[in-house]
């Protein structure tokens, strides 16, 4: 149990600092867009991301105990 919430404790920290990089990276990659335009783009192109991945984690271990 111990070990699964530091497994998960420090997936979530390579995360926020994938997040990080993005965001400093992403209004470089469309320098058309203000930046805080940029920045609001690139939250919702990490966030879809991210959803797609966690529904890709969820429906492999719920396959996995079915």
């Amino acid at each position: 149990m111990i070990k699964d919430v530091v497994k998960y404790t420090f997936i979530g920290l390579g995360v926020t600092l994938l997040y990080w990089m993005w965001i400093a990276l992403f209004p470089s990659f469309f320098n058309g867009l203000a930046e805080d335009e940029a920045i609001i783009v690139g939250t919702g192109f990490f966030l879809s991301f991210e959803m797609a991945v966690l529904t890709g984690v969820i429906c492999s271990k719920l396959k996995k105990h079915s």
